[in-house]
């Protein structure tokens, strides 16, 4: 360390620098990787792997769905299709990639080999009406499999909306109707299989979903699926099995469902289970008691035994523990890795409920799905949007980035290959594809940086548990973590994120002492009804010294309550904010070290902001850390002010000692970035001699030359729909002082509007100087790549007396070539061979303008 610069090493958290400055590479980002079934050799699966190494990335997660080639090719399953699983596992450990391994194709888990009676479960209500007299009514069903449960009979007819029903005697297939006055109405709980199909499966993987709820269904499915595709790829060469969200559409029962019920409710729920489907004054109760009961067996039937499975075999679960059955946020427990996914810093994304889990459950990463809609339609995604969505996914928590993701494509596939109906397209099929290894790279050091020291949340946001159970009604989605998300509302997270509050969302089985060491106070937002546990349990953490505010509700009487508006007044009296920064488009997270204190602060909006922190953990000198190179760009005593650009994120880091470094302890206004020399600060935004460039010559995609002026966008100067690389080049003369950067200053450009469709699409908006990526080189050496904000790279090294040559290898996206009509038949004759299991997401944005090119004309200052 004596040998480094000044820039090269931290005063203040010295072991923390040195994971930022020389991340293990387990920290680098990993893909799921599509296969599409067929088109597929050893050598594609070599090729590819060899790409991602290349660029960055970490590991791969097989993901095996639906066919694109009108070819057969192996099914899902056979000898061949095994051999390239073992290939590609054996292929990935060589090169020091981690692989993980879907345990099913498609999703949820199911398939072929599931028969009926381990299929996914549903009820299903038949109501009548029937007249006055007693009655033997013969039931049919609709379908094979399916079964009367219960019957009930309600006085009055179905459109006068009886509330009370008594449960009637069924026998054999007919159900016994006592004699009763006037119209009734008879309802029939039915249950059955949902019929539900796995979604996007392979050849050969067609067939129904399982039963979630069911130990038997998925001993079945690990028997069947699980052994011979691990034994395939070899244990040793997988670290992880992987489950994907749950959507198992309307899965509310199975077999042992009544047994079960009765074994932890402590009554027998057919009396009244009518319930379920009839807006009774007593329904909420038993609503709750059934929805728990179905997230208790989720976990002991599911998740439980394919972790005990896993260990069995030397590798460890991996799940995204949140959808359809009703998952709860402490389910996490029943799994070794913790994945969410979803974007939003300021709310309650399955990010923020799988990050909140991993923190206390002493996991020290915690996974998510990154990029699954980025900037629709696919290969339409820029550096910038992946960039942006990622600072979205650590702010809530995560520190290891599983790309969504690489779509496996055979080289000879036309322009730009293969790609998953959903965004992105995230591979080397890409034109902007030069940026990739530092875009990762970049990535790789927060995500490492984010595993050390302890995340802090002063608040935790209990879950309101009882209010969504009893809100399901039938057909309902039973979406635990959406139900609850949507009762909590919007306002109370954004509150606390903008005022520099974080927060884990915690429920009854979160450990009291896990929630009074972490947590200063805990929050009820969306509670209007609390189950015994759930007031025991937070009565033993005011115990504990913890308060507990209730907004806007009744609830726990002995709490403090409080209007929304005044939330934050009170917390307050409890904590100061942890860290407070005067924008709401910038977010913090913090981790504590025992030697001080580290902070990701991230401009989240599309234009430049200057902002203070203000830690409340007192410091005699902080750092700023840039993540690009790996450097400490400043350091200082005093006040912590910030110049951000449009989507940039700087490490704060805080002792309670001051920086050894006086000589660069003054602030200065503006950080920036640049992979020689790592990061600086430019006094002023760039004082001193300018010059501009100008007489440039332009080598088409084509390989036409042509003199330029800049600015210039292909789109209007011939090149509409033109995917490549174009050089710019022309020749400067410099004498006297050299200049050091060269900048593509973006002011004075307008802002475009988001033109994303899906709220959950990513899109950075920022005016931006390029399009969309320039690989620099000054007297033919390569100095760097431009694709982020502020678009400076330090030149000066290269620069000469006299005259030097610039050039500028531009690229954009691929999505033009998503136009070409060859492209398209390839989805057309999947579909007509193999049927309708996909529909390519919102594919006409790619007929929508793109802007190529430079639009600035760039300087040397």
């Amino acid at each position: 360390m004596s040998a480094l610069s000044a820039q090269q090493h931290s005063d203040l958290l010295p072991e923390a620098f040195a994971t930022f400055t020389d991340p293990p590479a387990e920290a680098r980002p990993m893909m799921r990787w599509w296969w599409f079934g067929a088109g597929m050799s050893t050598a594609d699966i070599d090729d590819q792997l060899a790409s991602m190494h290349r660029s960055g990335l970490g590991g791969v997660e097989l993901a095996f769905v639906y066919p694109l080639d009108p070819a057969p090719g192996p099914a899902f399953l056979s000898q061949e299709m095994l051999h390239l699983v073992g290939h590609a596992a054996r292929r990935g450990r060589d090169l020091g990639l981690r692989v993980d391994l879907t345990l099913g194709s498609g999703w949820s888990y199911g398939g072929a080999h599931v028969p009926p009676e381990l299929a996914a479960q549903r009820l299903w209500w038949d109501q009548r009406t029937i007249g006055p007299g007693a009655a033997r009514l013969r039931i049919g069903s609709r379908w094979p499999q399916e079964h009367v449960v219960a019957a009930y009979v309600g006085e009055g007819s179905p459109g006068e909306g009886p509330e009370d029903y008594q449960q009637v005697e069924l026998t054999g297939a007919e159900v016994v109707v006592p004699p009763g006055a006037g119209p009734r109405t008879l309802l029939l709980a039915v249950a059955g299989p949902t019929g539900q199909q796995v979604k996007r499966a392979a050849n050969g993987a067609e067939g129904p979903v399982l039963d979630h709820y069911s130990a038997e269904a998925i001993a079945h499915h690990l028997r069947a699926v699980g052994e011979p595709l691990l034994a395939a790829a070899g244990a040793k060469n997988i670290t992880a099995v992987f489950c994907d969200s749950l959507e198992v559409y309307h899965a509310d029962w199975t077999p042992s469902m009544v047994a079960e019920f009765i074994a932890r409710r402590g009554y027998d729920p057919l009396p009244v289970l009518y319930r379920l489907r009839v807006d009774h004054p007593e329904a909420a109760g038993l609503r709750a008691d059934y929805y728990r009961t179905l997230s208790e067996l989720q976990e002991e039937s599911f998740l439980t035994p394919v972790r005990s499975w896993a260990r069995e075999h030397g590798v460890a679960f991996r799940v995204q523990n949140y959808g359809r059955p009703p998952a709860r946020v402490s389910g996490y427990r029943c799994a070794d890795l913790v994945e969410g996914e979803g974007w939003g810093w300021r709310g309650i994304p399955e990010t923020k409920w799988a990050s909140s889990a991993a923190h206390h459950l002493g996991r020290p990463v915690v996974s998510s799905e990154t990029w699954t809609w980025v900037a629709s339609p696919s290969f339409r995604a820029r550096p910038i949007d992946l960039k942006g969505e990622a600072h979205e996914h650590l702010l809530l928590g995560v520190n290891q980035l599983i790309g969504h993701g690489w779509p496996f494509s055979p080289r000879a596939a036309v322009d730009p290959g293969w790609a998953f109906y959903a965004a992105g397209a995230l591979s080397d099929r890409n034109a902007w594809w030069a940026a990739a290894p530092e875009l990762f790279g970049y990535l790789t050091r927060l995500s490492a940086l984010l595993r050390t020291g302890e995340h802090v949340a002063d608040v935790a946001l209990w879950l309101p548990y009882e209010d969504t159970y009893a809100a399901f009604g039938p057909d309902c989605a039973a979406n635990l973590w959406r139900g609850s998300v949507a009762q909590i509302g919007a306002q109370v997270p954004a509150m606390l994120r903008e005022a520099g509050y974080d927060f884990d969302v915690v429920d009854a089985q979160t450990s009291v002492e896990s929630i009074t060491r972490r947590h200063r106070v805990v929050v009820l937002a969306g509670s209007k009804l609390l189950s015994a546990q759930d007031a025991d349990h937070l009565r033993a953490i005011t115990a504990r010294g913890c308060p507990v505010v209730v907004v806007d509700s009744p609830v726990l009487p002995e709490a403090r309550h409080v209007a929304a508006a005044e939330l934050l007044r009170v917390i307050g009296d409890v904590v100061a904010p942890d860290a407070a920064v005067d924008h709401p488009d910038v977010g913090v997270l913090h981790r504590r070290h025992e030697a001080g204190e580290v902070y990701l602060v991230v401009n989240t909006g599309p234009r430049p902001v200057a902002a203070r922190l203000q830690p409340r953990t007192p410091y005699g000198g902080w750092e700023t850390w840039d993540a690009h190179s790996g450097a400490v760009s400043h350091r200082g005593s005093g006040e912590i002010r910030l110049a951000l650009a449009p989507y940039e994120a700087s490490v704060v880091v805080t002792s309670p000692r001051p920086p050894l470094d006086r000589e660069r302890s003054h602030p200065r206004p503006e950080s920036v970035h640049g992979p020689h020399g790592g990061a600086f600060a430019t006094g002023g935004g760039g004082a001193g001699p300018t010059w501009q460039l100008s007489d440039w010559q332009l080598t088409e995609p084509g390989g036409r030359s042509r003199p330029v002026r800049l600015p210039h966008v292909w789109e209007e100067d011939g090149l509409d729909g033109v995917v490549g690389t174009a050089t710019y080049t022309t020749t400067v003369t410099c004498e006297g002082v050299l200049p050091e950067h060269l900048v593509l200053d973006p002011a004075g450009l307008p802002v475009p509007p988001r033109t994303a469709r899906q709220p959950q699409s990513y899109q950075a908006h920022a005016a931006e100087p390029l399009g969309v990526v320039a690989v620099v080189r000054v007297n033919g050496e390569q100095a760097g790549v431009l694709w982020d904000h502020p678009h400076r790279l330090r030149v000066g090294h290269l620069l000469r007396e006299g005259a030097n040559q610039i050039e500028l290898q531009v690229s954009g996206t691929s999505v033009a070539g998503l136009r070409d009509e060859r492209w398209r038949e390839v989805y057309r004759q999947a579909t007509a061979v193999h049927g309708r299991r996909f529909t390519m997401q919102e594919i006409d944005l790619a007929d929508e303008p793109t802007r190529t090119g430079i639009f600035v004309v760039p300087q040397l200052r």
